[in-house]
């Protein structure tokens, strides 16, 4: 027989004394795996807190949009006539306006030429010179080989602000017309040809030349030719058609004005065709036939005639609120702050109402949410701190965040911060959430709301309600500045903001009244635009004053000099009557020098001989106490790294000094998500707790697999002595045997 270990040799339970020896050394696993099943507890405890708290941040954060207390809006009567569209820094307002005129772009175009890449449109060396608006002259050489399509190329090469371009209009011969077309809108967008040395004629009409249809017949010998002066405003195309045959004198036509498309016909009686006679047609056209041939019914000769202009320039005319406005453009965007205009149709005597309006969004809405994920956390922990031992008649325990620090700091720094004010607002102005019907219990801590205080605060002071719930920013009354934005970088306060140099325009003035001029002056005028850098050409411009001129007339012909010259640049008399020439732009790479050729004095513009030279000056200002940066020229930013961070405001040309206070206030919604963040289980309190406890559970795992792998070892070995034992014992039963029965043979009498 094999070794039994279920104690056959020994009378011994072994399989079960293994087990209950096993049993003993588990309770420490037990132990273990327990405290395991209570941290795992504790971390879905904490999750579930977490989660919660990621609720009350996103609710908090929903108050945080300045669109939710100023949302602008725009609308019009009739949107077939004028739309409009407003930014947020729109001003709410009505515009009662009529469309009296649209703008339009300037466009012209030549008579038809024979082809557009082959035939030259010169006779000889030249020029074509041209301008669009006030800008400046431009020149495009043309010679005896340059084709239509190298014109239209060089004219656009030459100007961006024009378009040339070629278009076919499908007639049998010279079917090419060289189009231009302003890019500019209104009367700024003027196409002026001031030099034509081409064979294109874009200023005067034209009456092209006759053609016959290739489907005549061949009877007629004679040929057909236009005559006369175009007199009409469009393009037109004239079309003869023969209704009674025979030679010129005898046959009869009809004629059309519009391509074929309406007749005139002599009420069925057609006209005569006398020989080699100009006979009018129509608006100053006229047609001759020769004498040669048959004329049959149905033959077809045809006359194109052109006006250059196919699009005058003009500019829109409105009528806004009794006024009449008028604007180079369709858009209009300068009509008042954030507001465009865009004009569609226009109809004398009809009335648009544009409307721009401000709307407060749903704050009860956002606030209600904010109460209810607020509660959601503090009831979890209300009922994870409430817990009874003799109420506990499950048996249960504590909730497993019962008395937890961690869950006792969230709920304190909670309470804390809706109960508190917001410490950037002085008593002036409301501070807290209980001023917009937003209270506490004392005993529970749960949130209650109150819509009807909410509602009168925002219809009492909207700003003040935005304060105490979003990310703000304003300047202060009396501030000579205007607030633009912030960031969540920017530490709330209230800074003083102060020009330490103004932005300003390069500016010279006469010495004293400019007076009528004695005797012929000129003026040399230098503009520099980028004076900062030593290799920039300043643009000279001269102004020829004559004897007599006043000083109105002066400044006439200053400013009409610069103008011509595209100097940005301006000229004025001041109160005193004396001359100032400066630049339109603000800053320091701008420049400007007026010399004149006479010395100052009675009967002169009292500029002088010598130089007078300004250059402009450039923002700088500091925010806070600290150097702020300067954006768009007029802007300044607070330093990165400093209280004013972002603080950006806007600081008006030609002023310097201290301006006044800009405040920066951090409400619920900009600040309780910083607190939330620092509570939550990403990165703040409750992350390490949870990887605390995490930490905790894998070494508690650890220790639980070594307390199995030891266990096993422990049982295996257990088996092995049993086993062994279970071995002995099966010899020494059998030796036992043995002896018995040798000690029974010697006992047995034997026979004789």
């Amino acid at each position: 027989m094999g070794i039994s270990v279920g104690g056959i040799a020994s009378g011994l339970d072994t399989d079960g004394i293994v087990k209950q020896l096993v049993g003993l050394e588990q309770r420490n696993i037990l132990l273990v795996q327990r405290r395991i099943a209570f941290a795992e507890l504790k971390q879905q405890s904490y999750n579930d807190l977490d989660g919660r708290l990621s609720g009350l941040r996103s609710a908090a954060r929903g108050l945080n949009d300045a669109a939710l207390f100023r949302k602008v809006t725009s609308s019009s009567s009739d949107e077939a006539a004028a739309t409009v569209s407003a930014t947020s820094s729109a001003t709410a307002g009505t515009f009662s306006m009529q469309v009296l005129q649209l703008a339009q772009r300037n466009q012209i175009a030549g008579p038809g030429f024979v082809d557009e890449n082959t035939t030259g449109v010169a006779a000889a060396n030249g020029v074509f010179r041209f301008k669009v608006g006030s800008g400046s002259e431009k020149t495009v050489n043309v010679t005896n080989t340059t084709t239509l399509r190298q014109l239209a190329n060089a004219i656009n090469a030459a100007s961006p602000d024009i378009k040339a371009e070629i278009v076919n209009d499908g007639s049998a011969t010279n079917p090419y017309r060289l189009v231009l077309t302003s890019k500019k809108d209104g009367l700024a967008g003027q196409i002026n040809v001031l030099q034509n040395d081409t064979a294109i004629n874009l200023t005067g009409k034209t009456i092209e030349a006759a053609t016959a249809d290739a489907t005549n017949s061949a009877d007629y010998l004679g040929t057909v030719s236009s005559a006369g002066a175009y007199t009409g405003s469009t393009n037109a195309s004239f079309v003869v058609e023969v209704i009674e045959e025979g030679a010129a004198g005898i046959a009869r036509y009809k004629f059309s004005a519009d391509g074929g498309m309406t007749w005139n016909d002599n009420a069925g009686n057609g006209f005569a065709s006398a020989p080699d006679v100009d006979i009018p047609l129509q608006d100053g056209v006229a047609v001759n036939f020769t004498d040669a041939g048959t004329l049959r019914v149905g033959d077809r000769f045809r006359i194109d005639v052109t006006s250059p202009t196919l699009q005058q320039a003009q500019d829109a005319i409105v009528k806004v609120n009794g006024i009449n406005v008028t604007k180079s453009s369709n858009t209009i965007t300068d009509l008042a702050p954030g507001v465009t205009i865009n004009l569609k149709k226009a109809e004398v005597g009809k009335t648009v109402t544009l409307k721009v309006e401000e709307t407060i969004g749903d704050v009860e809405t956002k606030l209600t949410s904010f109460v209810g994920a607020y509660n959601s956390v503090v009831g979890f922990l209300n009922a994870q701190f409430s817990y009874n031992p003799q109420e506990d008649k499950s048996g249960q325990g504590a909730p497993a965040l019962n008395g937890d620090s961690a869950a006792r700091q969230v709920q304190t720094r909670l309470k804390s911060f809706v109960t508190g004010r917001v410490s950037t607002l002085s008593g002036k102005t409301i501070s807290s959430l209980a001023e917009l019907g937003v209270t506490s219990d004392e005993k529970t801590g749960l949130l209650s709301f109150d819509s009807f205080k909410l509602q009168e605060q925002l219809d009492k002071d909207p700003n003040a309600v935005q304060r105490i719930l979003t990310r703000y920013g304003e300047a202060l009354p009396s501030a000579k500045f205007e607030y633009l934005r912030r960031s969540s970088a920017s530490t709330p306060g209230e800074y003083d903001v102060y020009v330490t140099t103004p932005r300003s325009r390069a500016e010279v003035a006469g010495l004293s009244a400019a007076e009528t001029l004695v005797a012929p002056e000129t003026l040399t005028i230098r503009y520099n635009s980028d004076a900062t850098n030593i290799n920039s050409v300043p643009k000279e411009v001269t102004v020829a004053l004559a004897a007599g001129d006043t000083a109105a007339a002066q400044l006439t012909k200053i400013n009409q000099a610069l103008s011509d010259a595209t100097v940005s640049a301006e000229a004025f008399l001041d109160a005193q009557g004396a001359l100032h020439v400066r630049t339109k732009e603000y800053g320091g790479r701008y420049q400007i020098e007026v010399t004149s050729d006479q010395p100052d004095g009675p009967g002169s513009t009292n500029f002088g001989s010598f130089p007078l030279t300004d250059l402009g000056t450039d923002l700088q200002g500091s925010i806070g106490g600290k150097p702020a940066r300067v954006l768009d020229g007029n802007h300044l930013k607070g330093a990165t790294g400093t209280a004013a961070a972002d603080v950006e405001v806007v600081i008006p040309e030609d002023t310097s000094g201290a301006l006044g206070r800009v405040r920066i206030v951090d409400g619920l919604g900009e600040s309780l998500p910083d607190v939330v963040d620092s509570l939550g289980a990403s990165t703040g309190l409750l992350k390490s707790r949870t990887d605390g406890l995490q930490s905790s559970i894998d070494d508690m795992n650890a220790k639980v697999l070594r307390e199995q792998d030891r266990l096993t070892r422990f049982e295996e070995r257990l088996r092995r002595t049993y086993s062994n034992l279970e071995v002995t014992m099966g010899r020494l039963n059998a030796l036992g045997d043995y002896v018995s029965q040798q000690l029974g043979a010697l006992n047995t009498p034997r026979r004789k």
